[in-house]
């Protein structure tokens, strides 16, 4: 279980790079500073460019625009995922990784940058989409906390990676081989993928439930150690809406190979006796409003965004999206994007690029601690006390601008940032898979990224233009988004540490599935 997690989130990897190469490297790209060397700005050496003009809504633009790319990924991911599966949903997203990454290596002009971002932003949105859920999907309940992190963890690494490889190669033409980087994780990730099994979850709900009992063994241990027809009898459960009893003998594994067209499975023979569905003494009652048996059956069929929204997970599923949009709201992208020239102001451009790796290391550590709290403190107590910490540290920032005090301004970027990583960072990507079933999942997890993504965008194209206008006041609003969080999270979000996603749907008063759904 594990070694999947690490190979899937090299996604991650590939997604944090993508969002943190540019900031390093963005006077070198643009042709302004130190960093453009004696040739530079401007000039032709060995048939490229070595630098271009970028006005600053342009670069805000080209920054934003894999935001553009992620948003069209991510709309594509659900359906791309629930009929091919997450594994081969995967090695897509590593193609189109690879591909963006020469077509932006290799770029001569403005529009193929902002075209190469934009390919590589439809990989991260597919990859966003799926990474997460996979990991959701193989994970017990109780390892389901620190692999879920799993996502944001390594997207950060690939944050840090991408600073540290561009404070080295800061200088045309060295920027071009650091963007072109990016499809290193990608190609590895191809050639291992192979080795992944695909999610049980997934599996079950094509109705492939003697490849899901295998994959699901796999990833929880030897069959002489680990049963685990419990777990895929609570899958099935799920799926199905009806509890299947299993015991040592296959019997309840080899009658549900095939589901009947109605979506009821057919009766369990076991030993001497029959044991029949429709005995279960806890099967989910069918409306009297139905009462043909053909139209009141459940539906395998996973949500589409329309029917995901009218279902009984509506709400449930409005609440991950809702954190999605807030973890946005929060300005923190205006940071990671642009936190070399926004603290080259006070600092120095010099300066400003060290304190920029600081910022990233910090970012890590903060979200290695994340790890290990999350399943000690609870997803709803961690994203309280990361917004706290936002709203804390963007008080202390205004203040530091306004009085004129780099360190405080310093100190409060670096609040800032840990705030962030300790929850909000990983939260929201591990949340929808603690909230929703498999069926719900793949759009919900469409939706929410959508969200986030286009969010992303506004504030990667907004944020060099309203520092410019407004300064550091720009966190007033950031601020305020914060705090008003905080009640959201106090209100409408369950804590899902510990608990699986039934006794969570339980507790909203979500039935496990409408018979009437389609």
């Amino acid at each position: 279980m594990v070694y999947c997690g690490f190979v899937t989130c090299l996604t991650s990897v590939s997604i944090g790079y993508v969002i943190g190469s540019p900031n390093i490297l963005e006077s070198a790209i643009r042709g302004v500073g130190s960093d453009c060397g004696p040739q530079a700005p401007f000039t032709i050496q060995q048939g490229f460019p070595n630098c271009f003009q970028f006005s600053d809504l342009l670069w805000g633009f080209a920054i934003g625009s894999f935001c553009l790319g992620a948003l069209a990924g991510s709309l594509v991911a659900a359906g791309l995922q629930n009929k091919y599966g997450r594994v081969k949903a995967l090695f897509l997203s590593s193609v189109v990784y690879i591909l963006g990454s020469i077509v932006i290596g290799l770029t001569f002009h403005q529009a193929q940058f902002i075209l190469g971002r934009i390919i590589l932003g439809f990989a991260c949105g597919l990859g966003g989409v799926v990474a997460p859920t996979y990991l959701g999907e193989i994970a017990t309940i109780q390892g389901r906390g620190i692999l879920g992190t799993f996502h944001q963890l390594f997207l950060v690494v690939g944050i840090l990676l991408s600073n540290l490889i561009g404070l080295a190669w800061s200088t045309p033409p060295g920027w071009r081989f650091v963007l072109a980087l990016n499809g290193v994780p990608a190609l590895i990730q191809c050639l291992i993928l192979s080795q992944l099994v695909e999610s049980p979850r997934y599996l079950v709900s094509q109705k492939r439930i003697k490849e899901a009992e295998r994959s699901l063994q796999i990833l929880r241990g030897p069959e002489k150690l680990v049963s685990v027809q419990e777990e895929l009898a609570d899958m099935v459960l799920l799926l199905t809406g009806r509890r299947v009893p299993v015991d040592d003998d296959k019997d309840c594994i080899d009658s549900l190979s095939s589901f009947p067209s109605d979506g009821v499975p057919p009766p369990v023979q076991r030993g001497n006796s029959a044991a029949t569905l429709q005995n279960d003494p806890s099967p989910v009652p069918l409306p009297t409003s139905h009462p043909d048996k053909k139209q009141a059956s459940i539906s395998q069929e996973p949500y589409g965004f329309i029917t995901l929204f009218r279902s009984e997970c509506r709400g449930l599923a409005l609440v991950g999206v809702s954190i999605h949009f807030l973890q946005q709201a929060t300005g923190i992208n205006g940071l990671v994007y642009y936190s070399t020239s926004f603290l080259s102001d006070i600092f120095g451009s010099g300066n400003s690029k060290y304190i920029t790796i600081g910022v990233t290391v910090c970012n890590l550590l903060s979200t290695i601690c994340g790890v290990f709290l999350i399943n000690r403190v609870g997803r709803k107590t961690l994203l309280m006390a990361s917004f706290g910490g936002i709203a804390a540290s963007a008080t202390l920032l205004i203040i530091g601008a306004y009085t004129d005090v780099g360190g405080l301004v310093a100190a409060a970027v670096f609040m800032y940032i840990i705030s962030f990583a300790v929850g909000l960072g990983p939260i929201p990507w591990l949340l929808l898979s603690e909230l929703l079933p498999t069926y719900a999942l793949s759009s919900a997890s469409s939706a929410a990224t959508g969200v986030n993504w286009s969010l992303n965008f506004v504030i990667g194209l907004l944020f060099p233009s309203l520092t410019k206008a407004m300064g550091n006041t720009t966190f007033i609003l950031f601020g305020t988004v914060s705090i008003i969080s905080v009640a959201f999270v106090w209100y409408f979000v369950p804590e899902t540490r510990g608990r699986s996603i039934e006794q969570v749907m339980a507790e909203k008063g979500v039935p496990r599935r409408s018979p009437s759904s389609s």
